[in-house]
C-alpha cells in the first residue's frame, strides 16, 4: 500500500513537472511582431525582446532597419538602426549577412532581438529606433533593383 502512495505521488509530481515546463516553453518564446507593427507601436515594444523580419544592409555608418511596407515619411520617422553584437558573424548565417553587407548589398533578415526606442536617436544617423541582434533566424539576399527606397 505504502509502494502505490509513493507511485502515485510520483506521477503527480511527473505530471506537474511536465505542465510547468509545456508552460514554460510556451511563456519562453519570443514575440513575433511585425516591423510595421512595432514602429506603428514603439511605446509598446520598448525594451522589449522579440522576432521580425526587414531588410538590412550597411550605409559605413551603420547598419539600418527597414521595411517597404512602412517608410519614413516627411512627418514620421521609421528609421531604425541595428546593434551587430560580438561574433555575430561566427555563424553561417551570420557570415552570408557579413557578405552581403560587405559587398553592399540589401538582405531579407529574420531575426530575434531587444527593441528600443525611448532612448534615441540612435547612431551617428541618429536613426528614431534601435535593435539589439540576439540571433539571425534567417537571410536571404535582396534584389538591389527592386530596393531602390532603401537607400
Amino acid at each position: 500500500m505504502k509502494y502505490q502512495w509513493r507511485w502515485s505521488a510520483i506521477a503527480a509530481l511527473l505530471l506537474c513537472g511536465t505542465i510547468l515546463m509545456n508552460r514554460v516553453s510556451v511563456a519562453g518564446e519570443l514575440l513575433r511582431v511585425a516591423f510595421c507593427t512595432l514602429i506603428e507601436n514603439f511605446q509598446e515594444y520598448d525594451k522589449t525582446e522579440i522576432s521580425t523580419e526587414a531588410l538590412i544592409w550597411s550605409s559605413g555608418h551603420e547598419v539600418h532597419v527597414k521595411n517597404p511596407n512602412c517608410p519614413s515619411t516627411s512627418n514620421n520617422d521609421r528609421s531604425a538602426s541595428i546593434e551587430l553584437p560580438n561574433g555575430w558573424n561566427s555563424n553561417k548565417l551570420g557570415r552570408r549577412l557579413s557578405k552581403i553587407l560587405r559587398h553592399d548589398g540589401i538582405a531579407k533578415v529574420t531575426f530575434e532581438g531587444v527593441f528600443q526606442s525611448s532612448d534615441g536617436p540612435y547612431g551617428p544617423e541618429k536613426s528614431r529606433f534601435h535593435f539589439v541582434l540576439r540571433r539571425l533566424v534567417s537571410v536571404q539576399e535582396f534584389s538591389t533593383h527592386s530596393a531602390n527606397w532603401a537607400r
